[in-house]
This record gives C-alpha cells, sequence and structure tokens, in this order.
C-alpha cells in the first residue's frame, strides 16, 4: 500500500483529525505495517516530549 502523508500521520498522532479523517487514517493503517510503524515512532517522541518541562526563556 502507498505511504500515506506524514502529515496526517502525525496529526492522527496527536489526535489532532476530525472524526472522518480519523476512520480514514485507521482504515489505512489496519492494512499498512509501514505507516503503523511511523505511528508508533511519532507516539514515541510525542511520549518523550510530553516528559519535558516547560522550557524557560533566558
Amino acid at each position: 500500500m502507498a505511504r500515506y502523508d506524514r502529515t496526517d500521520l502525525g496529526a492522527y498522532s496527536l489526535g489532532l483529525l476530525d472524526a472522518v479523517e480519523t476512520a480514514r487514517v485507521e482504515r489505512h493503517l489496519s492494512a499498512c505495517p509501514d505507516c503503523r510503524q511511523e505511528v508508533r515512532e511519532f507516539e514515541a517522541v510525542r511520549s518523550m516530549l510530553d516528559h519535558l518541562g516547560p522550557l524557560e526563556s533566558t
């Protein structure tokens, strides 16, 4: 299956898509192991960023 636009996968990982777009991406993910892996990678980065404290400006 063709790879999805990384923007769509990133937005999906962040929960930014509406219900129709989410369903479309999930249908694609059910058949595309490459994109499932990419979503796992996005989610791992998001998890790491969530653990960082707020940045202080100098």
